[in-house]
């Protein structure tokens, strides 16, 4: 079994009470260890240095619930700095996060790997857990706990106790008592964070090949589908707008940039059409899997034609069982697509129009276009009033 090392530490401790306290040391029950360890944790958690989920205090008399150190920890797990790893592909549109979940489970992880060392201690650790959380009459009994917060206790520390680790968690913890977490600002906290990261990607990407963008300069980068070719526009130094355009094509930044202005996509953005996205994801798809671009194919009888005569679904179908864990899920695949491209052929390729985005660029941030929310560095105060609102500091 692997120890941690606040784990070692705290035997180290008991063991240096344990010395100091003769007496301790000639009752050392399971019973008297376990009060040892409890006041080993009073003690490591007194002298915490402040930082990180430690700050949480978890003892009976001073119950954490901090909104104020949650959001630091929220803040110190997602300060990421960019830096130029010499990668041809530079922007990422799916950085490394830690969501609030993360770091409540984090958190959770850390205060029941302690306590359940504590609980194992006793001769009857499910009975001194009932004891805590059920028997009011019981000397161990957490009166200071909401009803909600002891079924939470019960369910985490019993969860522990059964299966070494918690799979699942009861979030009606005491430890975020005084935190308020809401859905939609855990989502556009995301959203922001990655806006963070792909604008520090972006700026190596220019720092890298010499590209100077003048202060006040407005862009904006317009990215087609497929193929990802980026046009720039905004400013008449053909120069710079060379230099950009070759920039972002470099490996697979404008792929990337395309995907993460599309995962910044507002329930209002202009820019989004169900039926453009639906045929950006049907020739994304054959493309990648058999090479073929459908806006190059003929369609003969309503199916689309390799040219060499075959059907391309014929040819998806042999590529995807290629592969032993698609070949498993190909019918499904291959009854979803044959269904989007018979509309497609019978509307006719352009028809439809094509899934294009944009995102404008300036003074260093990229800003979103055609939606009510902006990612943008400086435009977000209307995330701010979202969290005013709901309650949420982080």
């Amino acid at each position: 079994m692997r120890l941690n090392r606040q784990f070692i530490r705290t035997q180290l401790m008991v063991q240096n009470i344990l010395k100091q306290d003769p007496a301790a040391k000639r009752e050392n029950t399971s019973e008297n260890t376990a009060a040892v360890l409890e006041k080993a944790y009073s003690r490591l958690e007194s002298r915490s240095s402040n930082k990180g989920i430690n700050q949480f205090n978890y003892s009976k008399t001073s119950v954490a619930g901090n909104s104020g150190t949650f959001s630091k920890v929220y803040q110190s797990a997602n300060d990421r700095t960019v830096r130029d790893t010499g990668e041809e592909t530079v922007i990422q549109s799916n950085n490394p996060y830690e969501s609030e979940s993360d770091i409540r489970i984090k958190i959770l992880d850390e205060k029941y790997s302690r306590i359940n060392a504590i609980n194992k201690t006793k001769s009857d650790p499910l009975g001194y857990i009932k004891d805590k959380y059920q028997n009011s009459k019981s000397p161990y009994f957490r009166s200071d706990l909401s009803a909600a917060e002891r079924q939470a206790a019960y369910d985490n520390e019993t969860e522990w106790l059964f299966k070494g680790k918690a799979q699942n968690y009861n979030l009606q913890d005491a430890v975020f008592r005084n935190v308020t977490f809401h859905g939609e600002v855990e989502a556009e906290n995301e959203k922001v964070y990655q806006r963070s990261q792909v604008n520090q990607q972006l700026l190596v990407l220019l720092n890298r090949n010499d590209i100077h963008i003048p202060e006040g300069t407005e862009l904006t980068f317009t990215i087609t589908p497929i193929d990802y070719k980026v046009q720039v526009s905004g400013t008449k130094d053909e120069a710079l707008i060379k230099q950009i355009e070759q920039a972002l094509q470099a490996g697979d930044n404008s792929k990337e940039l395309f995907l993460h202005i599309m995962k910044s996509q507002s329930i209002d953005s202009t820019q989004y059409s169900e039926e453009a996205y639906q045929k950006y994801q049907a020739a994304r798809e054959m493309y990648d899997v058999t090479g073929y671009q459908l806006r190059d194919l003929e369609v003969i009888d309503g199916r689309y034609v390799t040219p060499d005569g075959r059907d391309l679904l014929d040819v998806y179908k042999e590529e995807l069982e290629k592969d032993p864990v698609q070949k498993q899920t190909a019918s499904y695949a291959i009854s979803h697509y044959r269904s989007e491209l018979s509309k497609m052929a019978e509307a006719g390729y352009d028809a439809i129009p094509d899934f294009i985005l944009s995102i404008d660029y300036s003074n260093g941030s990229l800003r979103d276009v055609g939606q009510s929310k902006s990612y943008g560095t400086g435009d977000t105060e209307w995330l701010e009033t979202l969290k005013r609102l709901t309650g949420v500091t982080y």
